[in-house]
């Protein structure tokens, strides 16, 4: 079961949760538990792959035995016994028999191709034996003088196919100062700066256990190349993960259960250790959240922030030098000594690493090269510790402020009214891009780089059904691309590779036009209650005149194309107007699935559309419905340009990325690249308008 992010940490939701999770802790026990048997296990996935020298540890765990001897470990040919620590007894699947663990941690393999990791050993008397075929897939970096290559990946959170269409129609359907539409007939006169790029996929997101998956396991996918459980930050399931998952006790006491599991490096760590390549983060989140913790920290479930911070600032795989160049988005509590239960001031700690703070847009913006940077822009007024101890207690109010609201743009009345408080000066996202660009790619002489940004709350705005600010933050996304795009453009060489995708999709589509007039959009003052009883109970939510444009998850939403048959229970929109069809013009109905194109005014000044009708006139919005208010299983698009591009046509898997990623950089792309160039990109075959 997934425990979704907003429930993460809520006593009332795990306490009435309590006794199905029990069971459904009872159902995993057999996955490792041989009762009366001894057994032991390596704790690597079934398909694990690894880049040559990628590390990751070694964790064997043995079951119902007295005694562990005799141990043996060879991969292939090569004996590896002797890398493994003594057996340290250990209580796996929280029962009482005698169990034991022993460790070979950060090992690496250098020979290429598939290979036998086999483990034999003497349990309380019985020969125990497992194997895992591991494929190692060659690394080299370019030779002969031949310049290295850098890598940004851009993450939309939850941005599948109808974020990126639901941000094209709005942002590309912009009227002119003559009220001519940049989207007409179908066609737009201008794409998304990630339509642009030349190279297009799929990418399946589904983990270990779930074919619905979190930020944690499939950042850890593209991160690392191999798939992991839900929640789980770079780290293999292990028999401790009883104490604390699905029980409710994700918590400080049992934070040595938390950070126990087997642990694999990601491509930031890997290319930082044995390459010298400068690292970033940029994320409209807490830097500590799941999508940018997993770049370069390691733990059994996301919300341990205090360690993923440490971990920032101390990481593992790097023999305790700081992950990265360049950190910057929310979280300051995380940091923060009055928040932290260690009381450390990881802040002033990055300071004493040589790292310069900033931590309004204002200051950012007035950076120039120079050092690594720590850019913290949101916490909260009074950092305090969470209940679990294992985080700041005002956990979402360390997420920055969504674009939406940073523009000043008025909130649909089904939506939040913004409150910046202390925190209004804000970078947008393309500032914070455009920046740790210029830090990482001009600070340190000719180092490449490899960089994430993460537009976070097209998730967070996704998960309450907030369509405004989902799709704004999309927009903001593509602004950010365009950034790099347009900085990779001017490089004397073709030496980066930019790929745009997604962790995993939610559940908005696009269902049609909104003719709805501003006084009912924006009008918070009217709206109904709609109730309705179920074998759960009764459920109840609150319906505003910007339904038609924004169908919320339970809404009962008329279907204006079919019949009234389709139409039966309560409508729950409070607009004063009924839906209707016009013969003349069947696209000024209030709501219209077929008929009509939107239209948004441009605001000149920040080069984003308004969601608001320009004086004396009306807006025509696009509308959206959301099935639910969480993550779905749905493959996600993938767009990519530059060095190795090629790599990421057709449906691949998520923890393909992080193999294609890597074959970029070893310069091996040449007649790929040439075939993008040649073909792809030349006029003389068939082109995208807009492109």
């Amino acid at each position: 079961m997934f425990i979704p992010r907003q429930f993460a940490g809520n006593n009332v939701f795990l306490v009435k949760t309590k006794l199905y999770l029990a069971s459904y802790a009872l159902l995993l026990a057999p996955l490792f538990a041989q009762t009366g048997s001894p057994s032991i296990r390596i704790l690597l996935p079934e398909r694990t792959r690894l880049l040559q020298g990628q590390q990751v540890d070694l964790v064997l765990e043995v079951r119902n035995a007295s005694a562990v001897t005799n141990l043996k470990v060879t991969a292939g040919s090569t004996d590896l016994t002797a890398k493994f620590d003594k057996p340290v007894a250990a209580q796996l699947d929280c029962d009482e028999s005698t169990d034991w663990v022993v460790r070979a941690n950060l090992q690496s393999f250098q020979d290429i191709g598939s290979l036998k990791l086999t483990v034999a050993a003497t349990a309380g008397g019985t020969e125990v034996t497992d194997s895992r075929e591991i494929l190692v897939r060659p690394f080299a970096m370019p030779g002969g003088g031949a310049a290295r290559r850098n890598v940004i990946l851009f993450i939309g959170d939850a941005m599948g196919t109808a974020y990126r269409d639901a941000a094209r129609l709005v942002s590309r359907s912009t009227l002119d100062a003559n009220g001519k539409n940049a989207f007409r007939e179908g066609f737009f006169d201008n794409l998304l700066e990630m339509d642009k790029m030349p190279v297009s996929g799929m990418s399946m997101t589904h983990g270990t256990d779930s074919i619905v998956p979190d930020s944690a396991n499939t950042g850890t996918a593209w991160a690392t190349g191999n798939k992991s459980f839900l929640n789980a930050v770079n780290t293999f399931t292990d028999g401790t993960d009883c104490r604390w998952r699905f029980t409710g006790a994700a918590n400080a006491a049992n934070l040595p259960a938390l950070t126990d599991n087997p642990r694999i490096e990601t491509l930031w760590e890997y290319l930082r250790r044995l390459y010298g390549y400068r690292t970033g983060i940029v994320t409209t989140a807490d830097v500590t959240d799941a999508t940018p913790a997993v770049q370069g920290s390691h733990t059994a479930f996301r919300q341990t922030k205090f360690e993923v911070a440490r971990q920032y600032l101390e990481n593992p795989m790097l023999g305790g030098r700081p992950a990265f160049d360049v950190i910057l988005g929310g979280g300051a509590d995380q940091f923060h000594p009055a928040a932290r239960t260690d009381g450390r001031d990881l802040v002033k700690e990055f300071q004493s690493r040589g790292f310069r703070v900033v931590t309004t847009a204002t200051e950012l913006k007035t950076i120039a090269y120079g050092q690594p940077t720590l850019g913290l822009f949101k916490g909260s007024p009074s950092p305090a510790p969470a209940s679990d101890r294992i985080r700041a207690a005002a956990d979402a109010a360390n997420n920055m402020d969504v674009a939406y609201d940073k523009l000043g743009l008025p909130r649909p009345a089904s939506e939040p009214v913004a409150n910046l408080g202390n925190y209004a000066d804000q970078p947008m996202l393309d500032v914070m891009t455009a920046k740790a660009i210029e830090v990482l790619s001009s600070s340190f002489g000719q180092q490449p780089f490899v960089l994430m940004v993460e537009a976070a709350s097209i998730d967070k705005q996704s998960h309450p059904n907030h369509a405004a600010g989902t799709i704004w933050d999309t927009i903001e996304m593509d602004k950010a691309i365009g950034v790099a795009r347009s900085w990779a453009a001017k490089r004397p060489v073709r030496d980066t590779l930019i790929v745009a995708t997604a962790d995993h999709d939610q559940s908005m589509h696009i269902i049609g036009v909104s003719n709805t007039d501003d006084s009912e959009y924006l009008n918070k003052a009217k709206n109904q209650e709609v109730t309705f009883t179920t074998p759960a109970g009764v459920q109840a939510f609150t319906v505003y005149g910007d339904a038609y444009s924004n169908a919320r998850a339970g809404l009962p939403f008329i279907n204006a194309s079919i019949g009234a048959d389709n139409n039966r229970g309560r409508t729950g929109t409070p607009i004063t107007f009924a839906p209707t069809s016009v013969a003349a013009n069947p696209a000024a109905s209030s709501y219209s699935t077929y008929f009509g194109s939107p239209a948004y005014p441009l605001d000149a000044k920040t080069g984003y559309p308004m969601n608001t009708a320009p004086a004396g006139g009306t807006l025509r919005r696009i509308a959206v419905g959301f099935r639910t208010g969480d993550h779905t299983g749905s493959s996600v698009p993938v767009t990519a340009e530059g060095t190795g591009a090629f790599l990421f046509t057709g449906y691949m898997d998520q923890t393909d990325i992080f193999f294609k990623m890597a074959t970029a950089l070893t310069g091996d792309t040449a007649e790929g690249d040439a075939f993008v160039e040649k073909v792809l990109l030349n006029s003389r075959y068939p082109q995208s308008i807009g492109k």
